[in-house]
């Protein structure tokens, strides 16, 4: 992978991701360290599919403050190869600063889709960098009848908060 800069458009879209995560936060009425700032949903080829959904939400701790900017950058640019795959719904990308985690949400029509990402070369050499420089990684999935972007944010979030295992959930379509 080459060397991340921030997007100018990112940059002018900042404002806006942080009113809409706020106001998403404040609904919850959950609290301050709570707080997930959520970029822009990128859709995928199969974005207009109707479930079942596979739901994947990957949370990174890094040790180091100073990774977590690398790792948005390049969570954003995997975004951007994740929204060509075959099977792919969407994808954003969340960063919970006073808990010092960033991840991603992922929606898939299918598991084949989500197995091509993470074998994606971009994605195998960010993992070989990270995985060593901060808590194991962790993912949740599960399946689901409707497609709520911020119901699944929400869930996701609530399953790695309050189970400690590493894989949350077994992947299989009902």
């Amino acid at each position: 992978m080459t060397t991340r800069r921030i997007p100018w458009t990112d940059i002018v879209h900042a404002p806006a991701l942080l009113l809409r995560s706020g106001r998403r936060h404040l609904t919850t009425g959950a609290p301050a360290a709570d707080f997930t700032l959520g970029s822009a949903w990128k859709s995928g080829p199969r974005d207009s599919a109707h479930g079942p959904y596979l739901i994947s939400v990957t949370q990174y701790t890094p040790r180091r403050l100073t990774d977590i900017p690398d790792i948005w950058l390049a969570a954003e640019s995997l975004g951007d190869q994740l929204a060509k795959i075959d099977g792919a719904v969407g994808v954003m990308t969340y960063l919970r600063p006073a808990r010092r985690q960033v991840g991603s949400l992922s929606i898939w029509t299918d598991d084949t889709g989500l197995r091509r990402f993470v074998s994606l070369p971009d994605h195998v050499e960010i993992m070989r960098k990270y995985r060593p420089r901060g808590l194991p990684l962790r993912t949740a999935t599960w399946w689901t009848a409707e497609l709520r972007i911020d119901a699944a944010i929400g869930e996701g979030l609530r399953l790695l908060d309050t189970d400690r295992r590493q894989r949350i959930g077994p992947a299989v379509q009902p």
